[in-house]
């Protein structure tokens, strides 16, 4: 059985449902915006709660334990009431706990998550002892021990950890896959950029690479407008646009190519994902599905499409298969209750439709 160290934060996630929630579509900077709406002055009636484990290294971990790769967290938690229930529940899905790190200092991570009619959820998080994992819990000298190192969001100071477990993993001779978050992005993408010629698969959404691209072409970069080819997937037919940056899909491809990924992973909601691969652009759908909360969606699909191509399945199967357990995350409240595993999962590949990937030049 192949292993697999995932690399980034432990959270508490507990999941709020009341009575009518409410959201309102503002336009910011030219991008439509929704807001959730909460009466001010007003009891709101809880409906339930429900506690789950999140996070982007115990997410992953779950995923990949799923599909039958033996998966190690890297992570950070208190010695409190949350991270205690963190343990026990990563115990109880058979993954190894050898590498969380519990501080007798501050608390664990923990979320609050709101609904939304659309399943858009928002999240309050408290990161905890997140914002504390160091250079000392990172198990750098076993890194020969593991067939992938799968790195999460690292938020703050902690994404200046990137580089160095990237060079770390180079140096081992194993395979690395970032799956950075907005935060991430935020505080300090020049850990990304440094880290970049080490890493072998990048994954972001569209709001993410836009931060991304952004240091790359300035904020103030446009394209020339052309008439938008609608025959093509959305972010091949138009120029991807935020604030006052505009940028094509296929630049910023390049770019990250020329800085070091073989693989570059572009997911953009219910449009689809795109993954770049040499000359080319691969192209799937998003599936018709009810959402009931995007908490975790992408992690699935990371984590997914990095574990098939670590099983050597081809990289059409591997979209299909990310995008699969992607949907069936959506389709459940948490982040890991909807989880395929192997078995499901080539079920579902092998019934969906093969000419759901489609091919493009990159150039």
């Amino acid at each position: 059985m192949k292993k697999v160290l995932t690399i980034g934060s432990a959270v508490h996630d507990l999941f709020i449902s009341y009575e009518r929630p409410y959201y309102m579509e503002f336009e910011e900077d030219g991008q439509e915006v929704n807001y959730i709406l909460l009466e001010e002055g007003r009891k709101l009636e809880i409906k339930s709660l429900h506690c789950a484990t999140g996070g982007g290294a115990l997410n992953s971990a779950s995923c990949f334990t799923r599909l039958e790769l033996q998966s190690t967290p890297c992570c950070k938690v208190a010695d409190d009431s949350y991270g205690q229930f963190i343990r026990e529940k990563i115990a109880e899905r058979g993954i190894e706990t050898s590498a969380i790190v519990q501080t007798n200092e501050g608390k664990t991570g923990s979320s609050y998550i709101l609904p939304s009619p659309t399943g858009n959820s928002s999240i309050l998080v408290d990161r905890g002892a997140n914002l504390t994992l160091s250079k000392e819990n990172i198990p750098v000298e076993s890194f020969t021990n593991y067939d992938q190192i799968y790195v999460t969001s690292l938020s703050r100071d902690t994404s200046e950890l990137l580089p160095y477990i990237a060079q770390h993993a180079k140096k081992a001779g194993v395979p690395i896959a970032a799956n950075p978050g907005t935060s991430q992005l935020t505080a300090n993408v020049t850990t990304l950029i440094e880290a970049l010629p080490d890493i072998d698969i990048l994954i972001l959404n569209t709001v993410e690479a836009s931060l991304l691209a952004e240091s790359f072409f300035g904020a103030e970069h446009t394209v020339p407008e052309s008439e938008p080819n609608y025959a093509l997937p959305e972010l091949l037919a138009t120029p991807i646009a935020r604030g006052t940056l505009t940028f094509t899909l296929q630049a910023y491809l390049k770019k990250i190519h020329e800085l070091g990924p073989s693989i570059a992973v572009v997911t953009n909601g219910e449009d689809g994902v795109y993954v770049s691969q040499g000359d080319y652009i691969y192209f799937h759908p998003g599936l018709p599905i009810d959402v009931e909360s995007t908490v975790g969606a992408g992690d699935a699909f990371g984590a997914t499409f990095v574990s098939q191509l670590l099983k050597e399945k081809s990289l059409d199967n591997a979209i299909r298969a990310g995008v699969i357990n992607s949907a069936a995350a959506l389709e459940q409240l948490d982040a890991t209750s909807g989880l395929l595993d192997q078995e499901e999962l080539d079920e579902l590949v092998a019934e969906i439709d093969q000419n759901g990937v489609k091919k493009f030049d990159r150039e």
